[in-house]
């Protein structure tokens, strides 16, 4: 999914170079983003001025996205970073070049609501701030939510460095601030994500096979974590993949027992792809405001070619 949104974008960054004209590019900020996967109303624009969003709205320096209850929207960066934006969420983007544009680091204001999101960014960390906290994170996934009791950061991986008026402290993998506010000495309010999301995946060995189409069953668990004891928790899941030639299903919702299946087809890769090393990584998170208390999963499995 992600090959072909950047495809898009690629070529609608060339076609507005192509069609408006060069002092007029010029008086605008480069495009950062764009957004994608979006469910019910979304708006996006600069300041007040924010227009219906659709699939491949640009998004440039200092522009807001706005989500209304019960929708969602993601945003892809043009780094490879995205971020997903839960219902009645409102998040600026923002970007801080050097002199010698060899970087670009991004500069998010989490203006109400809940998001999740996967950066990165490598040497130049991302910035995220809201409800009086600072986050700074590069190769790092996590939520985080702005409520008026506090706020919420959950990391599911990487580290990620979080600042108040008083303190800081660094949140790893499997770590939670809850209900934080900016005066909070944030050391002492450091505990584990009780709850995680898990796949389990069938058949176990997998091989293309020639012109054919190969079928694989997807099982979905929510368990205390650490565990594989169960937990009752229902809600929608968004899943992802890193690879192309797959048909992923519209939706995925988890039972009253927090559990769900759904099945999938995958074809063989191009025959003129060389970059295709065998595996294909699955990503699933609950697409929805209100599941801090529970992380997200990864799934990386391997094909054999027969």
């Amino acid at each position: 999914m992600q090959f072909f949104i950047w495809c898009f974008f690629a070529i609608n960054l060339s076609l507005l170079n192509f069609l408006v004209p060069v002092h007029a590019v010029a008086q605008n900020s480069p495009a950062l983003a764009i957004i994608s996967q979006l469910k019910g109303s979304v708006k996006a624009g600069l300041g007040e001025n924010m227009s219906p969003g659709f699939n491949g709205v640009m998004l440039r320096n200092r522009y807001k996205v706005r989500t209304e209850k019960k929708s969602a929207v993601t945003i892809f960066f043009s780094d490879g970073s995205e971020v997903r934006l839960f219902g009645s969420t409102e998040l600026r983007i923002g970007a801080k070049k050097s002199h010698n544009s060899r970087w670009v680091r991004y500069r998010l204001v989490l203006r109400s609501g809940s998001f999740w999101g996967n950066f990165v960014r490598g040497k130049n960390p991302v910035e995220i701030g809201g409800g009086g906290l600072r986050l700074q994170l590069s190769d790092s996934s996590l939520r985080f939510t702005k409520k008026k009791t506090g706020s919420n950061v959950s990391v599911s991986s990487g580290i990620v460095k979080v600042f108040n008026k008083v303190s800081s402290v660094k949140i790893l993998a499997g770590q939670r601030l809850y209900h934080v506010q900016k005066t909070d000495f944030l050391p002492q309010n450091v505990s584990l994500v009780p709850n995680q999301l898990k796949i389990r995946i069938e058949p176990s060995l997998l091989t293309f096979s020639v012109n054919k189409t190969l079928k694989l069953n997807l099982h979905f668990q929510v368990v205390r974590f650490g565990t594989d004891h169960a937990v009752k928790r229902s809600g929608p899941v968004l899943l992802t993949s890193d690879y192309y030639n797959l048909t992923l299903p519209d939706s995925i919702e988890l039972n009253a027992d927090g559990q769900a299946k759904t099945s999938l087809e995958i074809k063989q890769p191009r025959s003129n792809d060389r970059t295709f090393a065998g595996y294909i990584t699955f990503n699933a998170i609950i697409d929805q405001y209100g599941f801090d208390d529970l992380q997200g999963t990864s799934l990386k499995i391997k094909f054999e070619n027969p």
